[in-house]
């Protein structure tokens, strides 16, 4: 009987941190709506396209609506991005140096946040345009590819996290 309490209170405390961390490596699990907040440019030189920070907060949206998770005005749970670098590449690096150089990339960190602004999760979420034919491309070609990939990035990752 001694060691059965002892081996109970292990077990159950065992059990309470497992289930600790399964709800903080999933914040939206049961999560049916998303407060998205507008888009943090964390280092405003490395984001060539001022079109950038809207773009990225509409993919983020696209991605949780796809996700089936709801965009609210006011929710439990607010999303938005840190924008670090967006740039559509150089068509003439691409040609004449080749190797990947000058090809389009976006990289941020996906947040999300309790109502109080407390932060639950970050990711970071790095992707850049195709190989295939790049030296060929122009920069709007490379940008929509990196923001296709980032799009489905974002997707795998708001998956993850339910």
């Amino acid at each position: 009987m001694k060691t059965i309490i002892p081996a109970a209170l292990a077990l159950f405390l065992a059990l309470m941190v497992c289930d600790m961390n399964a709800q903080s490596t999933a914040p939206l699990r049961g999560v049916k709506a998303v407060q998205v907040d507008p888009t943090v440019v964390a280092k405003p030189d490395k984001v060539k396209e001022p079109s950038a920070p809207n773009l990225v907060q509409d993919s983020l949206k696209n991605a949780l609506r796809t996700a089936n998770i709801d965009i609210a005005d006011s929710a439990p749970i607010r999303a938005h991005i840190v924008l670090d670098e967006f740039t559509s590449g150089s068509t003439a690096k691409r040609f004449l140096v080749g190797f990947g150089a000058g090809r389009s990339t976006v990289t941020c960190h996906l947040v999300l946040q309790d109502a109080d602004g407390k932060e639950l999760h970050s990711t970071k979420i790095h992707v850049r345009g195709n190989l295939v034919w790049s030296p060929y491309q122009g920069n709007n070609t490379q940008r929509r590819q990196a923001v296709t990939s980032y799009e489905q990035k974002l997707l795998e990752e708001i998956e993850r996290m339910k």
